[in-house]
């Protein structure tokens, strides 16, 4: 258990690389959305972890959380596609312009 805590990187760490993506001149949607999952998951984690001592308006935060997670990871998926369908155009265009 000590291992895998170790292994996976913290919420600072997140916090720390998603701030580094914005200050990227074109700060790439595919990474900040991914790094807002991140995050997200982590903060949700350490709520259900302490789910004993919740009160009602933390349960509603971790409810909105995960909406907000499930938002993310559809708009990952919609970037991830256009991504390919962009790749594949550019790799048609390029052999078009070959032959």
């Amino acid at each position: 258990m000590e291992q895998e805590k170790m292994l996976k990187p913290t919420v600072t760490y997140h916090l720390f690389l998603y701030r580094v993506e914005l200050a990227r001149r074109n700060a790439r949607q595919l990474r900040l959305s991914r790094t807002k999952i991140e995050i997200t998951d982590e903060l949700i984690s350490n709520t259900v972890r302490n789910l004993k001592t919740c009160s009602l308006d933390d349960l509603k935060a971790v409810n909105r959380e995960l909406l907000f997670k499930r938002k993310l990871r559809s708009n990952v998926s919609k970037l991830k596609k256009e991504g390919m369908r962009q790749q594949r155009q550019e790799n048609q265009d390029n052999s078009a312009k070959q032959d």
